[in-house]
């Protein structure tokens, strides 16, 4: 992460709940823990994120005034996932001094519901309200579940707000890629590259909303193989075309139009596989050297695709 502001009290909130794991033992038992100073990081890190979110509204179009009419929730919030689909998007645990192990506990997604007010918000927004407005009523609200789940949407907002980019060279499976993006606490979920096919369209699975990045090629090196793949599959649906006008030629009795056109598009559909394949031999070289000089690159998942 570059230095600006935002990360840098972001990485002191992180030391904070660093420090609290030194002395109690957080694993899934102790997440109800709550004290004083466990409520103001709530509150501390819960005031980042309307501060980042604001920021980020403006920075994406919002255009509603700088007042005390905008809301970080269901204004800036509700921008953003109206974009990004923040709700969805996945961190995960990952500092070997969080003994937690409950799937709920390690994948969260803490900016579920987090674009809505009251009742209908996340957990750790009601949480922050009710210990700003009484703390003394309201502390047992300030508790470590919360205050993890604030700092996991602090952190997931961090990262839209810095919209890095990195590049992976011709290393297409991302296993040098650093997915704690330089939090001690979190880490996030990769896309992998789904591969490339002459449609140009980007292949997705239910996961894709659930990651931030995302691996793609680079799309100089994508238009070239795109191109090749392009024409390769001209060749097969022409080979494909021949083949079955061939078939056609040795049926003597005459057939109507709707069946001759269903046997033609079940003929071609027939030899597709086989031509596919002579097709790929025939132009092995020229794809193995485009495949080849494909490079990649890990971006931000904003809804490209």
């Amino acid at each position: 992460m570059g230095n600006n502001l935002y990360w840098n009290v972001y990485k002191s909130l992180e030391r904070e709940l660093l420090s609290l794991a030194e002395v109690i033992h957080i694993d899934d038992s102790q997440l109800d823990v709550y004290s004083m100073k466990i409520a103001d990081l709530l509150i501390r890190t819960t005031v980042e994120i309307e501060s980042i979110s604001k920021e980020l509204y403006f920075r994406e179009g919002g255009t509603k005034p700088d007042d005390k009419d905008l809301y970080f929730d269901t204004d800036c919030l509700a921008l953003l996932e109206s974009k990004w689909s923040l709700s969805k998007k996945v961190v995960m645990i990952s500092s070997p001094i969080l003994y937690l192990e409950e799937t709920d506990n390690v994948y969260l997604t803490p900016l579920h519901k987090a674009y809505k007010r009251g009742t209908s918000s996340s957990d750790w927004q009601k949480a922050y309200q009710a210990v700003k407005h009484n703390r003394a009523k309201s502390l047992k609200k300030g508790s470590l579940k919360h205050f993890i789940r604030s700092l996991g949407a602090l952190f997931i907002l961090n990262i839209y707000y810095q919209n890095q980019s990195f590049n992976l060279g011709s290393n297409s499976n991302g296993n040098l890629f650093d997915a704690s993006i330089g939090s001690s606490i979190f880490s996030i979920k990769l896309y992998p590259f789904p591969g490339i096919d002459a449609s140009g369209i980007y292949k997705k699975n239910g996961d894709f909303e659930k990651c931030i990045y995302l691996i793609q090629a680079t799309n100089e090196t994508k238009e070239s193989v795109r191109k090749v793949l392009e024409d390769l599959n001209e060749k097969i649906f022409n080979k494909a075309i021949s083949e079955a006008q061939n078939e056609l030629s040795q049926i003597t009795e005459p057939l109507k139009a709707d069946v001759l056109q269903e046997k033609i598009i079940n003929l071609i559909k027939k030899h597709k596989d086989a031509c596919t394949i002579v097709v790929a031999k025939e132009n092995g070289a020229m794809l193995a050297k485009v495949s080849n000089a494909l490079r990649f690159e890990v971006v931000l998942n904003i809804n490209q695709y």
